[in-house]
């Protein structure tokens, strides 16, 4: 048997295990975050992890959390449930944990009986998160969360729009903000599945780091809570140009860049509204000390704009003709202007601005 994760008090273990289990160190950031959502929860909290792998989350939840009180663990490797009860064990976790070996699916379905539902159930495969959204939310205790993730970035950013389209039903493309526009149809995607179950699950915490995208949500039930998030689900239209406009999800755009004549992106139905909830992310800030990797992109998140896309300076700097100017003080040139602008933890080299576009040109020019 391979070695077990050695115990900490915060933080991930020094080294992997060597068993033939997956354990993916570079999402390590995802997790922190986890953990800090989870301490922003009541006592007494049940957690699911249909994906366990190695265990490592849903024990640092148990260790490094005050509120959550067990933990319900699956695999289909009967290696993986293995090493999920020798570091449970290891960790002084064992009697907080139930383990199970089975498809991630049918582990999902046995907690949708609303006896048996969860307060936080954790997606986070290799690739899409797709087959496995919808038992999640059944599995969600009403007021919960469910946080998904998706590591398939190429078609989500628009470099296989076929393949997004066969695997999310969503037309993604090549737009000048990539990266968010990924979040937003990982968003969207969520959104219409649960919506179809009555069950409205709204973006508090949208993430981008590495090789994934992560969107937390808060899950109520009710038509009509399902009825008002959609009103912001719609379509987004961009052009190399930097033309950029969102429309209802009724109006469906053409592809005729408005501003330069040229085939625009059009990208959808994507979620247009908040990708983070402002009072959530200041809770996690105040909790997350101890994590200085999760802090950190937790105050670039608190400081973006609410505002849909963003724009690189390279590339305001080409379509203006210019040297490009720092980020820092493009922003401030655009305050200066009365307008909204702010970093984006997406991208440093990118500003969020609701500045009309001739107005940041010209803010590009100094």
């Amino acid at each position: 048997m391979a070695p077990m994760f050695p115990t900490t008090n915060v933080g991930e273990p020094a080294a992997p295990t060597r068993s033939p289990v997956f354990y993916n160190p570079y999402s390590a950031l995802s997790r922190d975050l986890t953990v800090v959502l989870a301490r922003t929860f009541g006592d007494g909290v049940v957690v699911a992890e249909p994906l366990a792998g190695s265990g490592v989350r849903a024990i640092r939840l148990l260790v490094e959390t005050n509120t959550v009180a067990r933990a319900l663990m699956n695999d289909i490797n009967p290696n993986a449930v293995k090493v999920m009860r020798l570091n449970a064990e290891w960790n002084g976790v064992a009697e907080r944990c139930e383990v199970f070996e089975g498809d991630a699916a049918v582990f999902l379905t046995r907690l949708s009986g609303w006896r048996d539902r969860v307060h936080y159930v954790d997606v986070d495969p290799v690739g899409a998160p797709v087959k496995f959204v919808e038992n999640s939310l059944r599995a969600v205790a009403n007021g919960g969360y469910i946080g998904v993730s998706a590591t398939d970035l190429a078609p989500l950013v628009g470099n296989h729009p076929e393949t997004c389209f066969r695997k999310y039903g969503l037309l993604s493309g090549k737009t000048f903000f990539p990266k968010e526009a990924a979040l937003r149809l990982l968003a969207s995607f969520v959104i219409q599945r649960g919506a179809a179950l009555n069950i409205a699950a709204t973006p508090v915490l949208s993430v981008q780091h590495r090789h994934f995208v992560r969107v937390f949500f808060h899950v109520l039930r009710g038509r009509s809570r399902v009825i008002k998030l959609l009103e912001k689900i719609g379509w987004i239209k961009s052009c190399n140009c930097l033309y950029k406009e969102v429309f209802s999800l009724q109006d469906f755009p053409d592809r005729v860049c408005p501003r330069c004549g040229g085939e625009a992106a059009v990208v959808g139905p994507a979620w247009l509204g908040p990708l983070h909830n402002g009072e959530l992310v200041e809770k996690m800030l105040a909790l997350s000390t101890d994590l200085p990797k999760a802090q950190k992109i937790l105050e670039r998140i608190r400081g973006e704009d609410d505002v849909v896309g963003y724009y690189p300076v390279d590339r305001i700097a080409h379509v203006r003709g210019v040297t490009p100017r720092s980020p820092l003080v493009l922003v401030a040139s655009l305050r200066s202007m009365g307008y909204r602008a702010s970093l984006t933890h997406v991208d440093p080299t990118a500003v969020k601005t609701d500045a009309p576009l001739e107005d940041l040109l010209k803010a590009a020019a100094g």
